[in-house]
């Protein structure tokens, strides 16, 4: 007999002669209860680790707060804007510097953020917010100042540098920068009231030095049932108010001056902020044609009366025109309504020329060059739908300085968004954390009964 069947003998021998081994009854069911609750825990880490990372990541500091934000870029207005996601910081959580671009409409708001409106910063992606419980349309009720430092709304001048503590209250609404920036056109009156079946509106028009933070004219205008829109002349010197459908001139040599000129309006609205011509010899309306066509105007200073139209194109399909700068090019930068397929056309005050105004038949704003002589605007920055009110620091519109857009920065999660983080860590981590424990303790028990079967 071979040595390899002898040695294959022997141990089935001695494995008939071993004792049986001591097997519990429920050894495999609780060997797979074991592996169960392994598996359980290991699903339950994954999940709070992805949820840890997931708001980890949503809620993330960003931008030149922080090591590793994106890289300061070339001063200008971006070549394309982004919409702030919920979670934006606000701008007195992170103030955003000097400011290219402010803007807002149904894009930015929704039913628990009514008021909220976007800044964008000039030197780089830096993404802010306000979020009040009222909205300041971009363009109309906040004014962003021509080099982008100050921002003017709910009756309060403010600097968007953090560098440069600024705030000054204004008892009035804010109209219009000057060119310059140094001084700012603003508004009295709280709306119209009825005598007698009279509508009156008890305002009066102010011009304010910043710099001496003090009221250097001051306009009657009681007479004026809607918002007026004004413009200052470059040597800040003369002002043009809108008055229904009037425009009056005043020239600002004492505190309360008197019209010098009037402008019957046919159709037409003064031009925006930016309405003189930088020899201040002139400046434009915006008369309105058929199919929501805009054309612009020129006016005589000193008289008012209508000069040879000029040679500027025609602004087709658009709400409203509102003119911020000129270059010295004889271009004029404007900021443009775009009408929804299919709104209905602008709407007139009765039988007052139109005044721009926020409405929810703007779709979006595109801020375009009219070029003289040239036979359609050239358009500058386009913003997405939904974005239907815009201003821009004009000087960087007037100076051509863009720059390519990058990775957005939205700073660091605003209050309420990381007290919402808090609140849904608690609500989903408190019953994990439960469940974990409770699967630990499992596990233990399990093992104590094993060790006295065994045993």
């Amino acid at each position: 007999m071979r040595t390899e069947t002898r040695l294959r003998e022997g141990l089935r021998v001695l494995a008939g002669q071993a004792p049986p081994a001591a097997v519990p009854k429920d050894f495999f069911d609780r060997a797979h209860q074991r592996a169960r609750q392994r598996w359980a825990v290991r699903g339950i880490a994954t999940v709070v680790t992805l949820l840890t990372l997931t708001i980890g990541l949503a809620f993330r500091p960003g931008g030149s707060d922080t090591p590793g934000g994106p890289a300061p870029v070339t001063v200008g207005l971006p070549s394309a804007l982004h919409v702030p996601p919920i979670w934006t910081a606000l701008v007195d959580q992170s103030p955003p510097g000097t400011a290219a671009v402010i803007f807002g409409g149904a894009a930015t708001t929704d039913g628990w953020n009514e008021g909220r409106f976007a800044v964008v910063a000039a030197g780089s992606d830096r993404y802010r917010v306000f979020n009040d419980f009222t909205y300041t349309a971009p363009g109309f009720e906040a004014l962003l100042s021509p080099d982008g430092d100050l921002i003017a709304r709910n009756r309060t001048v403010r600097s968007l540098r953090p560098g440069r503590e600024l705030s000054i209250a204004l008892p009035g609404d804010p109209r219009a920068f000057s060119p310059d920036g140094t001084r700012l056109v603003y508004e009295t009156g709280e709306g119209t009231t009825d005598i007698d079946g009279v509508q009156h509106r008890e305002s009066r028009i102010a011009v304010y030095d910043l710099a001496r933070r003090t009221e250097i004219a001051s306009i009657d205008n009681a007479d004026n049932l809607e918002p007026t829109a004004a413009a200052l002349s470059p040597d800040n010197s003369r002002l043009a108010i809108q008055v229904r459908d009037q425009i009056r001139l005043y020239r600002l040599d004492s505190p309360y001056p008197a019209p010098y000129a009037t402008v019957q309006l046919d159709a037409e609205t003064l031009a925006g902020p930016g309405a003189w011509l930088p020899g201040g010899r002139s400046f434009v309306t915006a008369r309105r044609g058929s199919g929501e066509t805009w054309r612009l105007v020129s006016h005589n200073a000193d008289t008012g009366a209508a000069q040879p139209e000029g040679p500027f194109p025609d602004m087709v399909n658009a709400q409203y025109i509102r003119v911020i700068g000129w270059r010295a090019d004889g271009n004029a930068i404007a900021v443009v309504g775009v009408p929804r397929p299919g709104a209905p056309p602008a709407m007139l005050f009765q039988d007052h020329p139109w005044v721009p105004y926020p409405n929810s038949d703007t779709v979006r704003v595109r801020l375009v060059a009219l070029a003289p002589s040239a036979s359609e605007p050239m358009v500058l920055l386009e913003t997405p739908t939904g974005v239907s009110d815009l201003d821009v620091a004009a000087n960087l519109a007037i100076s051509g300085q863009f720059r390519t857009s990058g990775s957005p920065d939205y700073g660091p999660p605003a209050p309420f968004v990381v007290a919402a983080g808090g609140i849904l860590l608690l609500l989903v981590g408190a019953p994990l954390l439960w469940l974990v424990l409770r699967t630990r303790r499992r596990i233990t028990k399990g093992k104590s009964r094993a060790r006295l079967v065994t045993g």
